[in-house]
């Protein structure tokens, strides 16, 4: 992890990996940003700003830019992990419900347009050099899961505005990293599984490739899975369609 000499804005932050990756970087004494839709979780200590913000709209965004205003530090690490999976069947009966494109568009809007509008509007104010932007994607941006198309797609964009914007940065000595979480012990994959890693696990693991400047964290079966993708892309196409 780097020194604190900066903010560490965190998204998604009241459960899981997002609540893991707040104490962490609250115990390496960065100032943290915590936003989130629930902040009743979040502990009370003088380090740590609360934003209550939903992402998924322009005025969640603006939000977050003011508040990251307000504080008058630099930002250190932007970490965008805050994501939703909804099961979005197109042949079925989901295609008839009159709310279905509403949540096709958040889902979008929240997976994929959140994280580049975060970071289009928080560059500016970023540590130079030094500073890290950290998205969280999936193993489904390499192999699409059949029920969760949306999500599939989403991932696969920010995966891929991932590898854009490193390039695009490079000569500002701004470092990307992209975090592929292997199943995690959290809500979203309650009742699916086994072998799921912890999310405190899963903070360690992103907070040492900011550290250590990786462009990639992908612990455990994240790597191996991401390895034999490279090998035998339908067999991994056939197990993350049964995950």
């Amino acid at each position: 992890m780097p020194n604190a000499q900066g903010l560490a804005v965190i998204t998604g932050a009241s459960r899981g990996i997002g609540l893991a990756l707040v104490n962490r970087y609250l115990e390496a004494g960065f100032p943290v940003l915590a936003i989130a839709r629930d902040t009743t979780v979040l502990p009370a200590c003088k380090n740590l700003t609360v934003l209550d913000a939903d992402l998924a709209g322009r005025a969640g965004i603006t939000r977050v830019a003011e508040a990251v205003k307000s504080l008058r530090l630099p930002v250190a690490v932007l970490i965008n992990n805050a994501g939703v999976q909804n099961a979005v069947d197109f042949t079925g009966p989901d295609s008839a419900n009159p709310e279905c494109p509403d949540c096709i568009r958040d889902e979008i809007a929240l997976n994929l347009t959140a994280p580049m509008l975060l970071a289009l509007c928080l560059l500016p104010l970023m540590l130079r050099p030094g500073g890290t932007i950290v998205n969280v994607t999936s193993l489904v941006s390499r192999q699409p899961k059949p029920s969760a198309p949306v999500y599939s797609a989403s991932k696969a964009g920010l995966a891929s505005f991932t590898q854009s914007l490193r390039v695009q940065l490079r000569s500002e000595g701004i470092h990307l990293v992209e975090a592929i979480p292997p199943l995690v012990d959290t809500g979203m994959t309650a009742g699916r599984g086994s072998g799921k890693i912890s999310p405190e696990a899963m903070a360690d693991a992103i907070s040492s490739s900011v550290r250590d400047r990786k462009r990639l964290a992908a612990p455990g079966l994240s790597r191996r899975v991401l390895l034999l993708n490279r090998f035998w892309p339908e067999l991994v196409g056939k197990i993350l369609a049964r995950s």
